[in-house]
């Protein structure tokens, strides 16, 4: 496995889902519990020193919500909240997180890292064949995301530490829930991993 065929995503750490005032922050507690913003930062220096790219992923979507999934309970919950809009400063990404203007960004429409943009096509393009994922909710989007990058192909590892759900319960049943699909690691197989 070559170093720059792998990359470190982190997924949804925006004030709206991880901070205190954020409208669909259901998992802060724990975020807050689990210290996701330290073990992040952890994370991304890791990667930064063996130079393996790092790739944020954040929902949102317009103020007028035309591109939310037509027939989601979920997102429509949201735009009844007033939630995810872009627009907002809640769709932040969180104060503290060490982001680079060389990292890449993206915007999805839906849970996976992969709705309604070209994630899979740069990642395609630029030979990245295994993602190693972490964020925010276990339940949701890392599990989403996780099971979308197996059926693409993508050699798939889950950074333990990373994760919160809204219960830790909810975050160790997710995974569990992944076994066979992801190889869920934690922050020191991380260190050897990067390293490869």
């Amino acid at each position: 496995m070559q170093k720059r065929s792998k990359a470190v995503v982190l997924i949804d750490l925006i004030e709206e889902i991880v901070g205190k005032e954020g409208l669909s922050n259901s998992s802060y507690q724990q975020f807050i519990q689990r210290n996701i913003l330290e073990e992040s930062n952890r994370a991304i220096a890791l990667a930064r020193l063996e130079e393996v790219p790092i790739i944020w992923v954040k929902v949102g979507f317009a103020d007028d919500y035309h591109d939310i999934p037509t027939h989601s309970p979920m997102f429509h919950q949201a735009k009844e909240r007033g939630a995810l809009r872009l627009s907002s400063p809640n769709n932040h990404w969180i104060d503290g997180l060490m982001q680079d203007e060389n990292d890449r960004y993206f915007i999805k429409k839906g849970v996976s890292i992969f709705t309604g943009n070209n994630l899979a096509q740069w990642l395609e393009i630029s030979q990245i064949d295994t993602l190693i994922l972490g964020g925010v909710s276990s339940l949701l989007a890392i599990q989403s995301s996780a099971r979308e990058a197996h059926e693409l192909g993508f050699r798939v590892y889950v950074v333990d530490e990373l994760c919160a759900a809204k219960t830790l319960q909810l975050h160790e049943e997710s995974m569990k829930a992944l076994e066979g699909l992801a190889h869920v690691i934690s922050i020191s197989a991380l260190k050897k991993l990067l390293e490869r």
